[in-house]
């Protein structure tokens, strides 16, 4: 059984930002992802801007994307802070996780070239709140 722990703390957001290829993600709120005790999955929350977050994520178990799981991550930028859209980034070779964005919801808005600190290009995904499925219920 997972457990969802929001408000993890850094432990949670630098897992992810080992897993996600970043260097550090500023400001930030995270939602952890547990099993028997052991970070399994996180998502991290930056670069709030009123209308529109930035999600960062990685995973290492599949349970985290059950459903009730899966509305905690919607629930923070569209209910509680009222954002209009969340986008997240990926690189444009990880086919994983540009599978698992869309199917969650996203929609490709473009790409960015040679970004980030391995210069690598990336996929630019959002989501309106209007068009966010895990809400509700």
């Amino acid at each position: 059984m997972i457990e969802v722990v929001p408000n993890a703390g850094d432990e949670v957001v630098k897992w992810v930002a080992e897993r996600a290829n970043a260097r550090s993600f500023g400001e930030s709120v995270c939602i952890g992802y547990y099993k028997k005790g052991k970070i399994v999955g996180g998502i991290v929350f930056s670069e709030y801007r009123i209308e529109d977050i930035a999600l960062s994520a990685a995973f290492e178990d599949k349970e985290c994307f059950i459903r009730e799981n899966v509305k905690h991550v919607f629930k923070y930028p569209f209910e509680q802070l009222k954002c209009h859209r969340v986008t997240a980034y990926t690189e444009t070779d990880n086919k994983s996780a540009n599978k698992i964005l869309k199917q969650l919801g996203f929609k490709h808005e473009g790409t960015m070239r040679e970004i980030g600190e391995n210069q690598k290009d990336a996929n630019i995904y959002g989501m309106l709140q209007r068009e966010c499925k895990w809400l509700g219920d």
